[in-house]
This record gives C-alpha cells, structure tokens and sequence, in this order.
C-alpha cells in the first residue's frame, strides 16, 4: 500500500506500528527502508509526506503527542492553524513546530471531536488515541481530501487511494459492477459512496467515526456528522439586496484566497480563460503584492486548434500585470500516449478526455518547481454555472404554468448566448430530460452492455436521490450535484491527477463559509435573465477584462469530439483493444457485440466515439489493476 501511493509524499516518510499491547514504535525520515512490522500488530500504519507548511524535519509524520498517548497521520491544511495555535497556546498548549498537523492534534487533544468543527481547511485525517483507546477519523465538510476504508471480518484498512486500499483486500481486487456499468453508459457517478473496486468506499465528506481498539469491528463504521449542507437554505431577500450580498461574497472570497495562499514553498494556479480561474489568479496577485511575495506563476493547458484554445483570454488575463505565466500545448498524440498513464494515477478508467489535460496541467506545475496551486473548481455547482443548472429554472417556470416568465426567460437566453429557438429548447428542455432519463436507466443501455450482471441492491447504492429542503429546483440540482454527484467526482479526479505529480491543489470556492453564503443566496442571485454565476460576474467585472467576464463561448476543457483522432489515428489500438482477452473475459461486456460496435465506428457507421474512449480506458484499467468482476 505504501509502494502504491509513493507519488502522494516524496518528501519523506514514516511508519507506526501498535502491538498486542498497544505499545507504540516508529520509524520516521526522508528515504527509509521497510520496517519488518509483526503479524501481531494490532495497528500499523504508514505516511507519506509533501512538504508544504514547516519543512523541518520535526513536523514528519505519524506525529505524536508530548506523551504519546495521540498519534496524527493528516492529510490537507488547516488555514486556520495560526488563529488556533494562538488560543491552544492560550489555554496553555505548548508547540514545537510550525506545521498544521501539530495544531490539529493538539485541538483534538484539548476540544475532542469538536475540533474538527474547528477547522477551515480540508483534510482527511486519521488519530490513534490510545488513551481513550479508539482510531478516531475525520474528513473535511466538502471531502476535498480523500479518504477510502474497507472493512473485512473485523479488519479496517484505509487509504488515500481505492487502489492501495483494493491491494490489501484479503480477497484481492474486485470491480464494483454497478460503478462500471454507470460509466460504460456514459453517466457520472449518481453516488459518491462507491469506487470502482467493490467494497472499497469513500469515509463520507463532514464526518468523524470512532473504533474501538477493544472490541470487534462491526460491518460498518457509524459515522457522526459535524457538518451538514441541510443546514443552509436560500433566504429570502429583496432584490434591493443584491450588491450587499455581493460585496459580502467578495470579501469572502478575497480572504478565501488569503488564506488559502499561505505555504513555506513556490504557489501558483491554474489557469484557464473561464471566469472562474481567471479572477482568483487576480486576487492571488494582489494577495502576494500585499505580502511582498513574489509574482504567483500559472499554469495553462493550450490546444492549437482554434476551436479549443482559450489562449487570447489568457492572455487578456496575464496582461494585468502581477502574474508569471507558463503554458504548454498539449497535442492530440501526447494526449493519447498519456492515457495510460492517466488511467494508472486515476485508478479508474476515464469518463472523458479533459482529465487527460487536467493531469498535464498539474505536470506542467510541478516542472516549474511550484507544489501548491491554487484551482476554480466548485464555482459551477455553487452558483449555476452551467446550462444543465439553469435549465432548472426554466423547466420549474414550465412546470408551474409560468408561461409568460418562461418564454422571457428563454428569450433572454437566447439573445445572450446567440440561439435559436430550436437550440435554446435542446439546451434549456430536451437535454435534462435526457439527462433524468439516462439517469432513471429508461433510455436504453448500449447492447453489449449485459445489464443482468449488475444488481444494485447487492452491489451499493448507486443513485442518491437525497436533494436537500431547498424550495426550489435549482437549489435541490444543485444540493445534490454539490452532495453526492459532480461535485465529488469532480474532486476526486482532481486530487489523483495532482497528487499523482506531487502537487497540493486548493479549491477556494469551496471554502466552507463560501458554500454555506451560496446556498442561502435565492436563486435569483445565481441565476437571472440569461446571466449564470450572476453573483460572480458582477464581481468579476471589477478585476477582469470585459472579453473575459462577457465571453458567451465558454466550454468544457475538451470541447471538441473528434480533437484525439480516435477513428483516423489509432484504428489498430482499437482494434487490439476489441479483441483483448481482457475484454472478452470481462463479464459485463458481450463480447461479439463490442468487436462489432468498435468495426463499425471504425467503418464510420456509428459516430459514438466516447463510448469507444470509455471502453479504451476501461481496457486499460484492466490491464493494469486486473480486478476480478
């Protein structure tokens, strides 16, 4: 397991083992050779380490208390570490290190549990009390950080990564069917309590659970809630209160991205011509001018065909002073060499091709010397940011028998996005129709899908239907695209295409106090006469070039189908994939009917080419982790 996540800390390692009596021995430095733990250890755990808060060799985990009665394996930042040190100090805590882990164990050794209430950060963190003789862990609100856990015959195994957690499976690796089926079909995960590897599972985001070193580990770790989104609705406020709400969430986020710019090596951001990054790379450079610190670099992704690139706006963006920026092109050859290799730092097969770039990104970063960077992700589902989101408000509107509301509406959208009526009904009515239908599995699965091997009832739980008590229909789609669909599925990529390059990758927008503010916003706020993210473009405006803020074009990071070449470049790959015994002896695949369907799109008879990339990378994780099914 520790082999596995090398790439995750390789700044210095370390290793804590409990015997039968739960007396304590560890190990602990930059390079160190594997320790001979006994089979009769009770506990035994191990770290890996990225420098970025105090460099010195004292802050290495796994950490303990001045008694040894508390161990720390922390994963994350506490952005607050400084606040807190002053008052633990206060109350008469004595610090020998600069680092956050030290301050999240010493809150948990004075406050509990109710330290993690505590915490602006993310992390993912796992204690060893033996006073009270429990494994404590604990996850940030949102789950930025990982943390995966299985539990067989009474043994618990954790890990940052399903893959190394599927290593140490008793029973070896298994693919999770019902996780497999869902991507072959095209959708994003509808749970975050699955991985692909079957019974290895996600510790739920805004959590602690406790087990107990004396008694037999049930089947299930009963997690307790510290934080909940339940907890946040929409106010109702006048539209008179538009730009006090403003200001306030541009003060929040000016002093998100403070906080989340403090660290003792090189930081930077991604980069791309989209609204989101765009403002934090600009307050990120006022943030270091007002520091004295050195011009933050940044880290963009460039497509050469025009129809992809987002260069111009970058440029627009780069030209305000105050940033050092670094680029590479990523051609459609490099992009598929680095597929496999994607698959590997993922440790899942690839719903699209944009992870491909996400992950050269991160490459291009660590090249540059920089470890931390600061990233968008998150604004999209907190403010509507997309048109499936906006749909929502369109489709209530129709819905309601607010015809007239709703054929304004409409209007407005399509003057502000250039569509026609037959476009603006494909975009803002069919598309979630299609989308709650592929969802509900009453669209049709593709026929070499064996649909009999998937049971959801025995394989987890596939769909999350929870979608909050918003009153309205855009704040349900978004509490449940926040909660358990995109938003974990979106983070979850982000942390393994970064770690996998030993980068720390920080996500402001879902700074707690950031998400609680969105989500009492009325919708209105969010989403109004055509404008998405309305809240953040007006804030924008102040810091951004009017092309940037205004810019009606704005995609995916892959926008195109057909940019990789499949049909034209790799027909031979393709080929060899289809017939693969991996393939052939998978079982939720008919096998016949695969090698037909890639001939025929070969032959330019189907045109499903992103069906063809998911059974590629599929064919790829098979090879690599070889999970029994």
């Amino acid at each position: 397991m520790h082999g596995a996540l090398a790439h995750r800390g390789p700044d210095g390692e370390g290793y804590l083992w409990l015997d039968r009596d739960l007396r304590p021995q560890f190990v602990r430095g930059e390079r160190i050779p594997a320790p001979v733990i006994p089979e009769s250890a009770r506990v035994a755990a191990a770290f890996r380490w990225l420098k970025i808060q105090d460099l010195e060799s004292q802050s290495g985990q796994p950490m303990s208390s001045p008694d040894r009665l508390r161990w720390i394996l922390f994963n994350g930042e506490i952005y607050n570490h400084n606040s807190l040190r002053a008052e633990l100090s206060h109350l008469g805590e004595r610090f020998r290190t600069r680092s956050d882990t030290e301050v999240a164990l010493a809150a948990y050794g004075r406050w509990g549990k109710d330290a993690f209430a505590r915490f602006d950060g993310m992390w993912a963190i796992v204690l060893i009390d033996l006073a009270s003789r429990e494994i404590v862990l604990s996850r940030d609100r949102l789950g930025i950080k990982p943390l995966y856990y299985s539990i067989e015959r009474s043994r618990l195994v954790l890990a940052s990564e399903p893959k190394a957690v599927a290593l140490a499976q008793e029973s070896g690796a298994w693919a999770d069917p019902f996780r497999v089926h869902e991507f072959l079909r095209g959708l994003p995960p509808q749970s975050e309590n699955l991985s692909f590897f079957r019974g290895v599972l996600p510790f739920p985001a805004g959590c602690w659970a406790s087990v107990s070193l004396d008694r037999e580990l049930g089947s299930d770790l009963s997690p307790q809630r510290f934080w909940s989104l339940d907890d946040f609705e929409a106010e109702d406020l006048p539209d008179s209160a538009f730009e006090r709400k403003r200001e306030a969430f541009e003060s929040i986020l000016i002093d998100a991205v403070e906080s989340h710019s403090g660290a003792a090596v090189d930081l930077g951001a991604l980069l791309s011509g989209g609204m989101d990054t765009s403002i934090l790379v600009r307050l990120l450079a006022a943030s270091a001018e007002r520091r004295g610190a050195p011009a933050p670099k940044t880290f963009s992704v460039i497509f050469a065909d025009p129809r992809m690139s987002e260069w111009p706006y970058m440029q627009l963006v780069l030209a305000k002073g105050g940033l050092k920026g670094h680029n590479c092109v990523l051609s459609p050859e490099a992009a598929w060499e680095l597929t496999g290799r994607v698959v590997q730092a993922q440790g899942q097969p690839l719903l699209g091709q944009d992870t491909v770039a996400q992950f050269q990104a991160y490459r291009l970063a660590r090249d540059h010397g920089t470890v931390v960077v600061l990233e968008g992700q998150g604004s999209d589902e907190l403010l509507a940011g997309m048109p499936l989101y906006e749909a929502q408000v369109l489709v209530e509107l129709l819905s309601s028998g607010r015809w007239v509301r709703y054929a304004l509406e409409l209007r407005a959208r399509m003057r502000r996005y250039r569509l026609n009526l037959r476009q603006a009904l494909s975009v803002y009515l069919f598309a979630p129709r299609r989308v709650r239908r592929m969802e509900s599995g009453s669209v049709p699965a593709y026929d070499w899908l064996d649909r009999d091997c998937v049971d959801s009832t025995r394989f987890g739980p596939g769909r999350v239907e929870t979608v909050g008590h918003g009153a309205s229909a855009l704040s349900r789609f978004l509490y449940r695209h926040v909660r358990h669909t995109n938003l974990p599925a979106v983070l979850m990529h982000q942390d393994r295409s970064s770690m996998s390059n030993s980068v720390e990758s920080r996500v402001p927008f879902l700074d707690h106090r950031l998400v609680e503010f969105a989500f009492r916003l009325p919708d209105r706020f969010k989403v109004n006469w055509g404008v998405r993210k309305r809240i953040l473009l007006d804030t924008a405006r102040k810091y951004l070039p009017e092309a940037v803020v205004e810019r009606r074009d704005k995609g995916v990071f892959i926008a195109r189908t057909g940019w990789m070449g499949l049909r034209e470049r790799h027909a031979a790959e393709l080929r060899e994939m289809a017939a693969s015994p991996e393939l052939r002896n998978f079982g939720l695949l008919k096998h016949a009917r695969v090698v037909s369907f890639v001939d025929e799109f070969l032959a330019g008879r189907n045109h499903d080419e992103m069906a063809v990339w998911r059974l590629y990378t599929l064919w790829h994780w098979i090879r690599q982790f070889r999970p029994a099914l």
